[in-house]
């Protein structure tokens, strides 16, 4: 909060820091409020596509990122514990250009940065609203999209897992190939239920009557096809070119189908079986002629998924707003803290399944993936794409630069700066400063070994599962995607698990964003003159915004953000302002800090190597981002 006069009240609020620990336990708690935060962007989205784009290799920066930047927060913390000043306030001390009432060069990238944030979140929200639409469809056309779309994602990842099994002998891949072809199945009766975007229906009779009897079909030819062909990646692929108009590439991806049919039979009797090889050839044939959903001279027709998830990200956006207007400080961080520890415990729990649960053998990380996550590659297609990737994904794992801003101002609604009191020359003052950073630094790292944890284990998960099937979240699947990583270990019961920790994370994440939001956006319209100083005229900016800022959320959602997309860019944004806090975490440290509370050089050296670190990852995110 704004302090630009010590008051009396202030001085009266002054309390002795604890000192056991077990006390200082019990005064910790913005950072488990950011904590609360992170989860649900970085970890839940940004981790796990990033572990699905570039496999196991970024490990080594997912944990460097976590730590590195703790003791830039903490410093940030630091200068506000000592001069009672909030983050936007200080910020706007750094030297360098500035308009004289209109803010400077730092206040000014907030604003950029912030326009991205605001796209972030409605991402969020509408991840929650995805995750709500696929638990609790609201329309009959919602409910049979999920179960189109559930069928379709289901059959990558079993196509994955029929591939990753198919040199171990001891694995039953007549099984898997079963499943796939009753996933078909379900798939094209999902299918029949829906509309087109023309007003027309999927033409799915010549499907049904294909697997049904492909189902029963005992003859050599289909066996093998059924059994063999039906669960290989060439098929996947060339019905993802088509549905998505990439007819040059299709025609590639059936060329290597004709080459499995001709000439890559591995079962002898079927190659010497001439009828049978003439049976499967003409069942491929027939097989890549079906396509419910080509209609004929209109390329840009496409299924109606309904509009559930919107409706559930209009309801969640008012609810927010209800909360934040009238919610109090202890009520987030309850809220919060419940949320993301319930997720992440299971999330843990999901990662060690992976190693001992025997229906998740598929997706075992081994010691070789450890080795590669920590051997300083970046990953991508190429170096700069590889990069590129890693450098978003860096401004948001941990601590991002917004969480960096906010959390002295969690720190000043906890109490650290008034029960600290107005800085003065007293020893009495410097004990007490003393007391209190040190319950913020326990608070600070509390909340780094929580979403460390929390991180490694969505990369790790993103990685072994949605990397290995090449399965990316994205757009309306993001949610559905997402919740694959569950299913080796919990089975059936893996998507109400999992949509029940993505709506509380997610959620957590809207809405402690918000909260922070309104906090910072209404501090920097104070700095800059916009509305009148002082606590009164602050809090009720901030009630305003509680009320607004959400509701734009909301509305970019609606108005169709990627969701994905929008946590990277914000993310990338990020990225390029992490130098700047780590330039202003060195000036608070050297210009506005007080010597008495001052750390140790070994603490320095780190402050200095993390400022230096965030300014190499946001330089070359700056870099890839025009040159690449």
């Amino acid at each position: 909060m704004p302090q630009d006069e010590k008051s009396s009240a202030e001085v009266s609020a002054i309390q002795e820091p604890p000192k056991k620990f077990s006390k200082i336990l019990t005064k910790i708690g913005p950072g488990l409020i950011i904590a609360g935060s992170i989860v649900g962007s970085g970890e839940l989205i940004a981790t796990t596509s990033t572990g699905a784009k570039a496999g196991f290799t970024l490990l080594w920066l997912i944990i460097i990122g976590c730590i590195i930047k703790v003791f830039v927060q903490v410093e940030l913390g630091r200068f506000t514990l000592t001069n009672g000043i909030t983050t936007i306030r200080g910020l706007n001390m750094l030297p360098g250009p500035r308009v004289e009432g209109k803010g400077n060069w730092f206040i000014w990238y907030w604003f950029v940065m912030f326009a991205f944030i605001m796209g972030q979140l409605g991402g969020i929200v509408g991840g929650v609203g995805q995750a709500m639409s696929i638990s609790m469809p609201l329309t009959e056309e919602g409910r049979v999209f999920n179960e189109y779309r559930n069928a379709e994602t289901l059959l990558r990842v079993l196509r994955a897992q029929f591939r990753l099994e198919a040199s171990n002998p001891d694995s039953d891949l007549g099984a898997i190939a079963e499943r796939i072809l009753e996933n078909e199945m379900a798939s094209i009766e999902a299918l029949s239920q829906l509309k087109l975007s023309d007003g027309s229906v999927p033409n799915t009779a010549n499907a049904k009557v294909f697997y049904e009897n492909l189902a029963t079909a005992v003859d050599p030819g289909s066996v093998y096809f059924r059994e063999s062909i039906l669960p290989l990646k060439p098929l996947e692929e060339y019905e993802r070119l088509r549905s998505d108009g990439k007819e040059d590439e299709a025609k590639n991806a059936k060329r290597l189908i004709d080459d499995l049919i001709s000439t890559k039979f591995p079962d002898t009797a079927i190659t010497n079986d001439v009828d049978s090889a003439a049976i499967t050839s003409s069942l491929m044939q027939e097989y890549i002629e079906l396509d419910p959903l080509d209609v004929e001279g209109k390329d840009d027709v496409y299924v109606v998924k309904g509009k559930d998830d919107v409706y559930y990200t209009v309801g969640l956006t008012i609810l927010t707003i209800i909360l934040l207007v009238i919610g109090r400080y202890g009520f987030i961080q309850m809220f919060s803290t419940v949320l993301v520890g319930l997720f992440t415990l299971v999330t843990i729990v999901n990662v060690f399944g992976l190693q001992t649960v025997d229906a998740a053998s598929t997706w075992r990380i081994t010691l070789a993936d450890i080795q590669e996550g920590l051997s300083f590659g970046v990953g991508g297609n190429g170096w700069m794409d590889g990069l590129a990737v890693a450098l978003a994904t860096f401004g948001i794992i941990g601590v991002g630069a917004a969480e960096l801003i906010a959390y002295p101002y969690w720190c000043m609604e906890q109490g650290y700066a008034k029960f600290t009191g107005p800085r003065d020359e007293s020893e009495e003052w410097a004990v007490r400063a003393r007391g209190w950073m040190k319950v913020l630094q326990v608070d600070a790292w509390a909340s780094a070994a929580v979403y460390t944890f929390a991180t490694i284990a969505f990369y790790l998960l993103g990685a072994a599962i949605l990397g290995r099937a090449e399965l990316e979240p994205a757009d309306s699947d993001m949610v559905r995607s997402l919740g694959v990583m569950y299913k080796p270990v919990f089975g059936e019961v893996a998507e109400s698990i999992f949509l029940f920790g993505a709506i509380a994370v997610l959620y957590s994440t809207f809405f402690v964003a918000s909260a922070g939001n309104a906090r910072m956006f209404s501090d920097v319209l104070g700095t800059l003159g916009i509305i009148k100083p002082g606590e009164a005229s602050y809090r009720k900016s901030v009630k305003i915004w509680s009320g607004i800022l959400p509701a734009v959320c909301g509305i970019t959602y609606c108005l169709g953000v990627k969701p994905v997309v929008a946590v990277l860019m914000s993310g990338l944004m990020q990225s390029i302002m992490l130098p700047m806090l780590g330039f202003a975490a060195l000036y608070f440290r050297y210009k506005h800090s007080d010597k008495r509370i001052a750390p140790s050089a070994t603490w320095d050296f780190f402050v200095v190597l993390s400022a230096i670190g965030l300014l190499v990852a946001g330089g070359f995110a700056a870099f890839t981002k025009v040159f690449a």
